[in-house]
């Protein structure tokens, strides 16, 4: 995933991140000054991986990895003193000052970790409502002796019935059978 955004308060700090990316053949998408732009940005990509300074304009990187959890990973690049004072599951820390080694290779470690965990917002539900589908269908199955298909035609003939989404409907019937 090449979905790069570079956001430092430092102009200067900015276009060197920006540079060092683009010698690489990785341009980044956007380059920002404050971590309000940043999460516009990685909601309207869906994912993205962040390279920022400890502080920016409105933000410390602490609090954009907090907003951003689940969304985008961080790579803060830093004093080892700034460092110390931030955290976060999504935040990796590179402190200065930086080789071009160290940097590409906790880029490509983030891009790596990233492909495995973060996924837009939509992909997740998508994937958490089919399972509690499938669980409703494994009920009728099981209690009703319904094939998967008869089970799936029940829940879409319930849904579309009651003018509810297939998910909704599920949810009920899991609720029934459970009695909670």
């Amino acid at each position: 995933m090449d979905r790069i955004l570079v956001a430092f308060a430092n102009e200067q700090a900015q276009t060197r991140i920006a540079h060092l990316l683009e010698s690489e053949g990785s341009a980044p998408l956007g380059c920002y000054h404050t971590g309000a732009d940043v999460i516009r940005a990685v909601h309207k990509l869906g994912t993205a991986c962040v390279i920022c300074g400890f502080k920016l304009r409105d933000m410390t990187a602490g609090d954009l990895a907090l907003s951003l959890r689940g969304t985008a990973a961080l790579l803060v690049v830093s004093t080892p003193v700034y460092l110390d004072l931030c955290g976060g599951e999504n935040l990796f820390k590179l402190p200065t000052p930086i080789s071009r080694a160290d940097f590409f290779a906790s880029l490509d470690l983030i891009r790596q970790m990233e492909n495995k965990t973060l996924r837009p917002p939509a992909l997740r539900r998508k994937e958490d409502d089919r399972k509690v589908i499938d669980r409703a269908k494994a009920l009728l199955m099981d209690v009703n002796r319904m094939t998967e298909s008869e089970a799936h035609r029940f829940l879409q003939k319930k849904s579309m019935d009651a003018g509810l989404r297939m998910v909704e409907t599920a949810q009920l019937l899991i609720h029934s059978y459970s009695g909670t």
